[in-house]
């Protein structure tokens, strides 16, 4: 048995994970992290795509596993869940304060814009090689 306090720390770990394609959001921020069971025998994390062909699911995957894994958690499973799937309305309250994202309306406009890095300048700007709103 896991105490509340090993399992709230696991999925605030989780959570802080910055996402790969919008690197001022964290994974919690989108809402991507929809369970976090902590158990002595590891943790396993539920998470749920933007949109079901997202090519960042493996990253982020191993940067959850990564995070959980330097706190001392271990060993982490990672499990995708499509069903509810992913909307503009679970993007957290901080998440909305960060500029730019309020314009992210719905979930075909955000997957839109991530399928095509060619638009990153035009509502992103560039951070260290990396794009960023």
């Amino acid at each position: 048995m896991v105490s509340n306090l090993a399992h709230d720390k696991a999925r605030a770990i989780a959570e802080a994970v910055p996402d790969p394609e919008l690197p001022v959001l964290t994974l919690g921020d989108l809402g991507i992290i929809r369970d976090v069971a902590a158990s002595g025998t590891g943790v396993e994390v539920t998470i749920t795509p933007t949109y079901s062909g997202c090519p960042a699911m493996n990253t982020m995957g191993m940067d959850i596993s990564l995070a959980l894994a330097e706190a001392g958690f271990g060993p982490v499973r990672i499990k995708t869940t499509l069903s509810p799937a992913w909307t503009t309305d679970w993007i957290s309250a901080e998440g909305r304060a960060i500029p730019g994202i309020p314009n992210l309306t719905d979930a075909d406009t955000l997957a839109a814009l991530l399928r095509q890095p060619e638009l990153y300048p035009l509502f992103m700007k560039e951070v260290g090689g990396k794009y960023s709103l």
